[in-house]
């Protein structure tokens, strides 16, 4: 096109590759071991470079096996898709279509109306609709094997900040086909991963559901208690828990129970008055008078998670157990409608959602995802967690994310201090903004790295102090070339006043002696070049008092060799001019002579 004449086509980008649930971790039953697909977490980790989101907020889902977690995250998919900036185009042959009665009659929210089969939910085997949610099948036939994660990330508000929004489902533990143990791998992992773990339980709170969590909560407890005993400070509180050693806040973020088939609403009943009975359910196990056999139970959960909650869903409708259900939503109850849209706009609002920290709050970054990860899982190695491994585990991650927290943080005083200026800083300005930096940096990594023995912390401390070093010697450098070019701005003056001086000298020679004209413009000429004679030596007294004489030379030096190199430059021009204007009257003779003997006969 650019040869033909037309201007060149602006490259497009390329589309972002359509959402679909992929398995990051697989859970193998029969070896005993903990795998990380690769494929799939690489094209998560892309997906969050192309978001351009910093901060993530996951959520996770957990329950028991065939309590509908995957159905549930598919309506979330519809909520995210609906309201965020991820929406799905229309599917060939798919047109806009008018809103079916049923949507009005049942009070469906606008969030979960699309076209066509798109009112027919993930079920497995519904064409593709299979690649839009993820999937789940009606029967006692397990769907969810290990974990899965939604490709796509959904961009939405945290409070003040942006975050990535990423949705996860698990395996349904505490099942027939898995040990304890593996569950607590489920568990834990996700755990580990997620900023609101949902623990999906069927009709009611109830001892045995949080019983299952206790596998984990012990061995968790366990490495806390290990922790604190070998931590920087020393020593643990009551029970070694970190809530009580230290005034440290618990490990992870927010644990809620969202109870399936809640049958206790009565006909009619409003938001207000259903959020005051699911609270009033969950303190039953809350509160010291009303839960005896559960005490030990939700003290450890308590220790472990800084926020536990509730939501209570009414059934969906009888239909949706019938093995003949197709997802058709038209089936669905008003009464879930009402109260899932409730839960929904809460979870995903600016102030239901979190970002995901670590212990000491350091935040999981886009770019950490996938080394973290990593790291949890190799604590889960053999799907038989350890106090020990689950320890070190949280310990190198947490370490890693603060580090990462004080670079940032050293970056942006740097960026700020020194890279947003173009002009150079004095050597002692620039070591006093580097000093104050580091420290800001160190401080930062102090306040975040809470979760380790003194010896690990050390570690990544001093390999932050490395990262400092080469990050404040590469502001040096700049700033070095900074001051070595900064009379480079004179280059075009210095050279003007070069060749007025040669004009000058000649002048002295040629007409001053007789002429009149040529001593005024002499004098015009000396008067040009001792001023720019003077701001040059000006100038180079402010570089020798920032840096001394030998900075001072070297300016000076920068700015002789840039001046050579325009006068190259010009010559060259004009070499090239005259080559040019002496090859075209040999190319006229050439021509006159071709034609003279063309007519010769």
């Amino acid at each position: 096109a650019e040869a033909a004449g037309m201007p060149p086509q602006e490259r497009v980008p390329p589309p972002a590759p359509r959402g679909r649930p992929l398995q990051l971790v697989s859970i193998d039953l029969e070896t005993n071991s903990v795998v990380v697909r690769e494929e799939a977490l690489q094209r998560v980790q892309d997906e969050l470079e192309r978001s351009g989101a910093q901060k993530l907020a996951i959520i996770g889902v957990i329950g028991a096996f065939r309590t509908g977690k995957s159905f549930l995250l598919d309506l979330m998919l519809r909520y995210l898709r609906s309201a965020g900036t991820s929406v799905p185009p229309l599917r060939e042959g798919e047109e806009a279509c008018g809103v079916p009665a049923w949507v009005l009659e049942r009070g469906v929210p606008p969030w979960a109306v699309q076209c066509g089969e798109s009112l027919i939910e993930g079920r497995e085997g519904s064409g593709a609709e299979e690649a839009r949610g993820f999937l789940w099948r009606p029967g006692m036939e397990k769907c969810t094997e290990g974990i899965w994660i939604w490709s796509e990330v959904f961009l939405r508000r945290a409070g003040d900040e942006e975050v990535a929004v990423m949705l996860m489902d698990t395996q349904g533990a505490w099942d027939a086909q898995m040990t304890k143990e593996q569950s607590a791998t489920v568990f834990g992992l996700t755990t580990l991963m997620t900023s609101r773990l949902i623990y999906n339980v069927a009709k009611q709170i109830q001892q045995d559901k949080i019983d299952n969590l206790l596998y984990f909560t012990d061995f968790a407890q366990a490495a806390l208690r290990a922790q604190e005993a070998s931590g920087p400070t020393g020593g643990t509180g009551d029970g070694g828990l970190p809530a009580a050693a230290g005034g440290r806040p618990p490990p992870f973020q927010t644990l809620e129970f969202l109870v399936r088939d809640w049958p206790h609403y009565p006909e009619g009943t409003s938001a207000a008055a259903g959020r005051r009975m699911m609270t009033g359910h969950l303190e039953q196990y809350l509160d010291p008078p009303s839960r005896a056999g559960s005490a030990a139970s939700m003290d450890s959960l308590r220790a472990l998670f800084e926020e536990v909650d509730v939501w209570c869903l009414p059934h969906p409708s009888l239909q949706v157990e019938r093995q003949s259900w197709d997802g058709d939503l038209a089936v669905v109850e008003p009464a879930f409608w009402r109260f899932l849209d409730g839960y929904l706009e809460r979870l995903f609002g600016p102030a239901g959602l979190r970002a995901k920290t670590a212990p000491g709050g350091a935040p999981l970054t886009a770019g950490a995802f996938s080394t973290v990860l990593r790291e949890f899982v190799g604590a889960f190695q053999d799907a038989a967690p350890q106090a020990q491994t689950f320890a070190e585990a949280m310990q190198t991650s947490t370490s890693l994310l603060a580090r990462d927290s004080a670079m940032k943080a050293l970056k942006q005083a740097l960026q700020e201090g020194f890279w947003d200026r173009a002009e150079a800083l004095a050597p002692e300005r620039l070591e006093e903004l580097a000093a104050a930096a580091a420290l800001r940096a160190e401080e930062e990594f102090r306040a975040r790295a809470l979760f380790g023995d003194a010896a690990g912390i050390r570690r990544v401390g001093e390999a932050l102090a490395a990262n400092v070093r080469e990050e404040v010697q590469r502001c040096r450098e700049e700033n070095e070339r900074r001051l070595e070019a900064s009379l480079s701005g004179l280059t075009d003056a210095s050279l003007a006043a070069v060749a007025a001086f040669g004009v000058d000298r000649a002048s002295d020679l040629a007409c001053d002696w007789w002429s009149g004209l040529c001593r005024d413009l002499s004098g015009d000429l000396a008067l040009g070049y001792l001023g720019v004679a003077l701001l040059v030596v000006y100038r180079l007294a402010a570089v020798q008092r920032e840096r001394g004489r030998l900075g001072a030379a070297l300016a000076a030096a920068e700015l002789g060799k840039s001046v050579l190199k325009r006068l190259e430059g010009l010559s060259g021009a004009g070499g090239r001019r005259g080559a040019e204007a002496a090859a075209e009257p040999r190319a006229a003779v050439g021509g006159e002579e071709a034609a003279a003997a063309g007519r010769t006969p």
